[in-house]
């Protein structure tokens, strides 16, 4: 049962803008995974072999007149305007009046994985290194989409008037929260390995570990849900985190089959569905990173030691 003491919150002037710019964040990675994924899945990766410019020229001919210049040019695009709008929030909370800390702290965080997370793309471009950096490409990605989830939460209104949870101890439920975050990012590593490389021992192991993190992840959110039940948004979170798990999970054998055996090839352009289905199981499962996240983030909040 929760405690019905409500903390103060923000006003709405001072919090709402960080937090959407925050989603904006989020929302633009969300975009920019797409991108790449459509990238990998037609085996576009190198259309340009230049950064961070693209034949020399900030917007090529070949980006809009051919599929894979397109792809990766305006997956190079919108990831600038990740990063851009990270860098604005984080000066906007370092120098806003209402801003904590950990806010402050979280967006640096954040922005440095994302900034890494560029460098590392250009780097594998440059020197021609596709299969070791795109695998980290595309881990990083996982890992800022958990950060800008957790730090929207701490801008949340709901982040300001959750209590803590009566007669549940103090970090009840974080280790599981923490390891269901954890194998999301494992398994999405597991399967740009397989993507990346075409190796049938990544792909198979990525599919047969699927059933571990669809397990595990129904486990902790379901212990979130029993144990925490009463912290504002937590159910919504959890309902919309076990219906694309098992969407997800489907969807997943059902790139498995229709996949090209051949793997990244430049030949997948000719076939953009399959594609396009592959990159929609690459996008739920940063959606389901997101959305772990941001219960992780309701966990802490709830089970935090009374002020």
């Amino acid at each position: 049962m929760s405690t019905s003491a409500a903390i103060p919150a923000a006003a709405p002037g001072e919090s709402r803008g960080p937090f959407r710019l925050a989603m904006g964040v989020i929302v633009t990675t969300m975009v920019v995974i797409v991108f790449g994924a459509m990238t990998t899945s037609t085996g576009s990766g190198m259309a340009f072999v230049d950064w961070p410019l693209s034949d020399g020229q900030l917007m090529p001919e070949r980006s809009y007149t051919t599929v894979p210049g397109f792809l990766e040019h305006f997956h190079r695009l919108i990831a600038s305007l990740a990063g851009t709008l990270a860098l604005v929030l984080a000066l906007w909370l370092q120098f806003g009046r209402r801003a904590t800390p950990a806010a402050r702290k979280t967006a640096w965080i954040g922005g440095v994985v994302l900034l890494m997370q560029a460098v590392v793309g250009g780097v594998g471009v440059r020197l021609e290194l596709p299969a070791v950096t795109s695998v980290t490409h595309g881990l990083l990605a996982q890992v800022t989409l958990s950060i800008f989830a957790w730090l929207a939460y701490l801008l949340s209104d709901r982040y300001a008037r959750t209590a803590p949870i009566d007669g549940v101890p103090p970090g009840t439920g974080r280790r599981l929260a923490i390891v269901a975050v954890a194998m999301l990012i494992a398994q999405t590593l597991l399967g740009g390995i397989a993507r990346h490389t075409n190796n049938s021992h990544a792909l198979w192991t990525h599919a047969g570990n699927s059933l571990v993190v669809f397990l595990v992840v129904v486990i902790a959110t379901g212990f979130a849900v029993g144990k925490l039940g009463g912290v504002p948004g937590l159910r919504g979170v959890a309902r919309w985190l076990a219906t694309l798990l098992i969407l997800q999970l489907v969807l997943g054998f059902v790139a498995l089959i229709v996949r090209n055996s051949a793997g990244k090839t430049p030949e997948n352009v000719a076939n953009l569905g399959t594609a396009a289905l592959i990159s929609v199981h690459v996008f739920l499962g940063a959606m389901l990173t997101v959305l772990a996240a941001t219960l992780c983030a309701h966990v802490f909040r709830g089970t935090r030691r009374p002020e």
